[in-house]
């Protein structure tokens, strides 16, 4: 069986300008834990879902320092309160979508598939097709395709 017999080819897409509420919304209304972000040219931007608006909202870390001295001193990255930041600033999905997500081609086999759920951490594959997205997999379309196998 590959991704093409599988996929949902009614793909639930949302623009990067969306804001966070829109999304929320979208995937309230039909039921998923994901959308694939596509911008005005249909062109595969990301993938954003529950995972990143629950990771949006938790509170601020703030980093660890130490005094010495009369000094203090950030103990984590230099970038990681800026990302934070960030973090909790976003208003959009360009703001908390993922640029890099794992993506498959109509004819990943549905053990590629499993691999990659697994290694990435995923919840949606889309399904690409040059550069357009033509259908997606979650992980319950997978769990269907093992149970008929």
């Amino acid at each position: 069986m590959k991704a093409k017999d599988l996929m949902s080819g009614n793909v639930i897409s949302v623009k990067p300008e969306a804001s966070l509420r829109e999304l929320a919304d979208v995937l309230v209304k039909n039921r998923i834990n994901g959308v694939t972000v596509i911008d005005g040219s249909g062109r595969f931007v990301g993938v954003v879902g529950e995972h990143d608006l629950i990771h949006h909202e938790k509170p601020l870390h703030i980093p660890t320092t130490v005094s010495l001295l009369d000094a203090w001193f950030i103990l984590e990255p230099p970038g990681a309160l800026k990302k934070e930041i960030e973090r909790i600033a976003a208003t959009q999905v360009k703001d908390i979508c993922q640029r890099n997500a794992p993506t498959i081609t109509p004819d990943a086999t549905v053990e590629s598939m499993a691999l990659l759920f697994e290694k990435s951490n995923a919840d949606l594959l889309p399904v690409i097709d040059g550069a357009r997205v033509i259908g997606v997999i979650g992980r319950g379309d997978l769990v269907r395709a093992l149970l008929q196998e």
